[in-house]
């Protein structure tokens, strides 16, 4: 009799799949404790939320996913989602799922600070994405708001201003080039165009004028501020002088209207 190991061939037995193992255990929840499961998720989601895991904007796990990842009911995930919904943390996207809500930010609209300045002082990490600089020709409506012939040469800046790693604002700016000549290459890394303006070319901005409209967001405006279709946005013209009323800078700021509130204090 042979007593030797047998072979087996994997090919006619092959070993059982594995299960995937879930990016967190499947039983996170203390099933002993007293409060109720919805409320022990509510609480986990709104830290994850909190702590950055979810950011700003983006979606959370569907109702299936978390079914599974915290082994509970979908009763219980709903119930979860409701409340997290009713307080402002999370929103439903029709046909796209759940996503972090934006937190809702002021700004004042009597302050000569940019709204990037404004978010910095409320203590959120401010950084803009460099969409595009073009030369170009002011036309009519553009050459009567900064005091230029029409057809003078403009310098146009796009950029996107986020304020804790989230999308909030796109910022698009003209400057006459007979004030501020290479402002193309000057602009390239500047933490502050206002800064710019005082310490290269001798120009301070000392008076503002802004005008307010709400209009829906476009295909690339939802692009970049991550925003739905049809969401109203806040576009505030500004336009900026120096002491002598010398216009500086024509912008125009598109902010979702539902992340920031604009304040005015007399």
């Amino acid at each position: 009799m042979w007593h030797g190991r047998r072979h087996v061939d994997r090919r006619l037995h092959p070993e059982p799949r594995r299960k995937a193992v879930l990016s967190q255990p499947a039983d996170s929840l203390a099933r002993q404790d007293a409060s109720p499961l919805y409320l022990q998720l509510k609480n986990s989601l709104t830290e994850a939320i909190r702590s950055g895991r979810y950011a700003p904007g983006e979606p959370v796990p569907t109702e299936t996913q978390l079914c599974e990842q915290y082994a509970v009911s979908r009763i219980t995930v709903r119930r979860a989602i409701s409340e997290l919904q009713e307080e402002g943390l999370l929103e439903k996207r029709h046909g796209k799922g759940t996503f972090v809500s934006f937190r809702r930010m002021e700004t004042s609209l009597v302050d000569l600070a940019g709204f990037s300045e404004t978010y910095s002082l409320q203590g959120y990490k401010v950084s803009k994405v460099l969409l595009g600089v073009a030369e170009g020709a002011a036309d009519g409506a553009l050459a009567q708001k900064l005091a230029i012939q029409r057809g003078a040469p403009i310098l146009t800046i796009r950029r996107l201003i986020m304020a804790a790693d989230a999308p909030m604002t796109i910022e698009i700016s003209d400057f006459p080039l007979a004030l501020f000549p290479d402002l193309a290459t000057e602009i390239v890394g500047a933490s502050s165009i206002y800064r710019l303006l005082k310490t290269r070319y001798g120009r301070e901005v000392r008076h503002a004028r802004r005008v307010i409209n709400v209009r829906l967001a476009g295909a690339e405006e939802r692009e970049r501020l991550n925003c739905r279709s049809g969401e109203p946005l806040f576009e505030v013209e500004k336009t900026v002088f120096d002491a002598a009323g010398t216009p500086l800078q024509r912008s125009l700021l598109l902010t979702p209207s539902n992340r920031v509130n604009l304040v005015i204090q007399v």
